[in-house]
């Protein structure tokens, strides 16, 4: 592949909201590489993508795995200038009834593995002499839902792991976003894991949760539609945070 133009790698892009954001960035003309553990799914985005992309099949919780993809993708497109932490568990359980390994399972997917990645992408972007990482984050963090409050915290520990990213790599042209995503129309979580996701209703009724949680879903395309913008500003700009969420204006009624 040509090593000219910029470089996105996306996480979890196999499906759903990764799979959004790697179109997008394809169409925004960034070269992109995706990551997940199915290669199937991956080459199946790679092949709604404008451009060159890259499938690499990965297990983001094994650190060797990570490193060997990184250098997969930089050795296939030359560089990285964008990478976007969009993979995790979105496993839903009461905690009283969980299993050690669904908490070490979640916690692993939306907080270790992309401390993992963000590493890497830290040292292939010094080379180049900047980049951007993006961390997909939940307005979770701020409410807590119940048989989701593992997760929650995960990426309650990423939020503040951007915030570290930000000062320890001051200075060095690595800008990090957080995007708050709040419901994501047609999400996995609905036909991965319907159990969880009646357990989950019914822990927010239980909570009294459920009047704030029924904005209409935002779609992937429309979220990765800010995650484009951002990372195309001008390098004198930087956007921290985006909080978005799904909005009942006039296209929608």
């Amino acid at each position: 592949m040509s090593d000219t133009g910029k470089v996105a790698l996306v996480t979890g892009g196999g499906q759903g909201l990764g799979r959004g954001i790697a179109i997008a960035l394809s169409q925004a003309g960034f070269r992109v590489a995706i990551l997940g553990r199915t290669l199937a799914k991956l080459e199946a985005t790679a092949l709604l993508c404008d451009g060159p992309c890259l499938p690499v099949a990965c297990d983001l919780t094994d650190p060797d795995q990570v490193r060997s993809a990184f250098d997969r993708v930089v050795d296939g497109l030359g560089r990285l200038d964008v990478m976007v932490n969009n993979a995790a568990s979105y496993a839903a359980f009461d905690l009283t009834e969980s299993r050690d390994d669904q908490i070490v399972d979640v916690v692993t997917q939306s907080l270790i593995a992309p401390m993992f990645c963000a590493r890497q992408a830290v040292i292939e972007m010094r080379e180049i002499g900047g980049g951007d990482i993006v961390n997909i984050s939940t307005q979770s963090v701020l409410t807590p839902q119940p048989t989701m409050i593992v997760y929650s915290a995960a990426k309650g520990g990423l939020d503040v792991f951007a915030q570290g990213l930000r000062n320890e790599f001051r200075g060095e042209n690595i800008r990090v976003l957080t995007v708050q995503v709040g419901v994501v129309a047609n999400s996995t979580l609905d036909t991965a894991d319907p159990e969880g996701a009646a357990k989950y209703a019914a822990g927010l009724a239980k909570a009294g949760l459920e009047k704030a949680f029924v904005f209409p879903g935002s779609t992937p395309a429309d979220i990765a539609a800010a995650i484009v913008h951002a990372v195309t500003a001008p390098r004198n700009t930087v956007i921290e945070d985006i909080v978005i969420r799904g909005f009942e204006g006039p296209e929608s009624s």
